[in-house]
């Protein structure tokens, strides 16, 4: 299949079924997504895997799922590699949910406020120097999408200088 095919195809699941997400193949799909262009493959990102087998602790913090998969990413001093560094890490995200969609694994990205309380991130083990880019939601899909027969209008606009 070709990347350009997979438009239509991928899709977030609104709910997932109560099968649990294995950590081997979260692990499998992470090592090929960190293929992300990074300048001087400073590689600044870290993972944290939950599942629920210890209890629902994300309760209240994110939609139910089997399970999350919490990116973060270092926070260098310079502004320039920075921002470089969440380039990349938006990049090996895209790149885990092509992989994922290829295993018939549903992710949804999410973003939410207690990501960006560092009493509340703390206790996932995030560091003082680091920051959770996203929390990705895991899981299978309950239901597969309609398939979409008509071709959507092309709505990209770009201005020439």
């Amino acid at each position: 299949m070709k990347l350009s095919e997979l438009e239509g195809d991928m899709h977030t699941p609104s709910e997932f079924l109560d099968r649990p997400v294995s950590q081997e193949l979260i692990l499998e799909l992470l090592n090929h997504a960190v293929w992300a262009p990074n300048d001087e493959l400073r590689e600044p990102w870290r993972f944290i895997f939950a599942d629920n087998r210890y209890g629902d602790f994300m309760q209240g913090l994110q939609e139910q799922a089997p399970a999350y998969l919490l990116v973060l990413m270092k926070e260098e001093a310079d502004q320039h590699k920075r921002e470089e560094d969440f380039a990349a890490v938006c990049c090996l995200i895209q790149n885990f949910r092509f992989l994922a969609h290829e295993q018939g694994l549903g992710v949804r990205c999410t973003l939410h406020d207690w990501m960006y309380d560092p009493s509340r991130t703390e206790m996932f083990g995030v560091l003082s120097n680091e920051r959770i880019v996203a929390v990705l939601e895991l899981g299978y899909g309950a239901s597969q999408p309609k398939e979409n027969t008509e071709l959507p209008e092309d709505e990209l606009h770009f201005e020439l200088l």
